[in-house]
């Protein structure tokens, strides 16, 4: 009898639960198939886009999704990728261009005084000292070539992200050495160009090979565009962040090309009708960020720049290393 009792409410708990199934499985029917078909529209917009962009090229627009759901958040950081990479393909498209036109430019040049220089010799009477000046600039044209051939494969290995040394460098001998490669062409210029080591030995962390690599940039820089008769220095700090200094009598640099200078291919109005590249600042602010320091254009009044290397400080080794620079 008391089973007899419970059956009826029994019968109805299951019903209800039936009920519930049915309406359940109702609704996820209803509701269920449209969202699952917009999620895999979206995906399939989603793949339609990547094979897009694997076809051609990172500049093929990629469509935004908005929703605020794990398949709107892959797609927004797909189409971030996207920018990305536009923005890579664009720098790279600039690069090889400006490039191109900084090889055709010097080799031009020396092709014509090359030809010019045969049309000399080739004469009943050849002028000695035209031949002489003609291939005195085919040399500087060459010396030119050589130097946008150092800076791109400097920036080859930048891009490469080719890992640098790490080891105490003694900022005075490296100075030194790198000066006395200056030397012939300051004095050609009446430029005096000179150390100033108060500080002593000054210690520093870094890779020497890129050390003197940004010193040789800052003195090439300061030399082309000292007045004659002007003075370069290098100045030594010694401390927690060690740095070197290179100070100049040029025309200094405006306030809107701080930053701009260091860009790749960017030059001041100062270095108007100057040799050079625009690469030299870009690549010794890259190699300075490298080894976990930083090269800057200090405040200055006046004329002049003052370009300082600050790098993380390194104690004395017990023996010193062999300078390779």
């Amino acid at each position: 009898k008391p089973i007899d009792t419970i059956r009826p409410a029994v019968h109805v708990v299951a019903t209800a639960f039936l009920t519930a199934a049915l309406v359940a499985l109702a609704l996820t029917l209803l509701f269920g198939i449209p969202l699952s078909a917009t999620l895999v529209r979206r995906l399939r917009r989603l793949r339609e886009a990547a094979l897009t962009l694997a076809s051609g090229g990172p500049t093929v627009e990629v469509p935004v999704d908005r929703a605020r759901d794990e398949v709107g958040d892959l797609a927004r950081t797909f189409a971030t990728m996207q920018h990305r990479l536009h923005q890579q393909e664009q720098a790279r498209r600039a690069f090889v261009a400006t490039a191109s036109h900084e090889l055709r430019t010097p080799l031009a040049s020396l092709d014509g005084m090359l030809e010019l220089l045969d049309d000399d010799l080739r004469g009943g009477e050849p002028d000695v000292d035209d031949a002489l000046s003609l291939l005195e600039r085919a040399r500087a044209q060459s010396r030119r070539l050589g130097r946008l051939a150092a800076d791109l494969l400097d920036l080859s290995r930048l891009d490469a992200e080719v890992e640098l040394r790490s080891e105490p460098v003694e900022l005075g001998e490296l100075s030194r050495a790198v000066l006395a490669e200056f030397e012939l062409g300051a004095e050609e210029q009446q430029i005096v160009a000179t150390l100033d080591d108060h500080a002593g030995s000054v210690w520093a962390l870094g890779d020497p090979g890129s050390v003197a690599r940004i010193l040789r940039i800052l003195l090439d820089n300061a030399v082309r565009v000292s007045p004659p008769g002007g003075e370069i220095t290098v100045e030594l700090r010694d401390g927690a962040s060690p740095s070197l200094s290179v100070k100049d009598d040029g025309p200094g640099v405006p306030a809107q090309e701080r930053e701009l200078i260091f860009e790749r291919f960017k030059r001041g109005a100062g270095a108007a009708g100057k040799a050079g590249f625009g690469l030299g600042l870009a690549i010794g602010r890259e190699l300075a960020d490298r080894m976990g320091g930083a090269l800057v254009l200090e405040e200055r009044d006046g004329p002049g720049a003052t370009f300082t290397l600050r790098l993380p400080a390194a104690e004395a080794p017990k023996e010193e290393p062999v300078a390779v620079f």
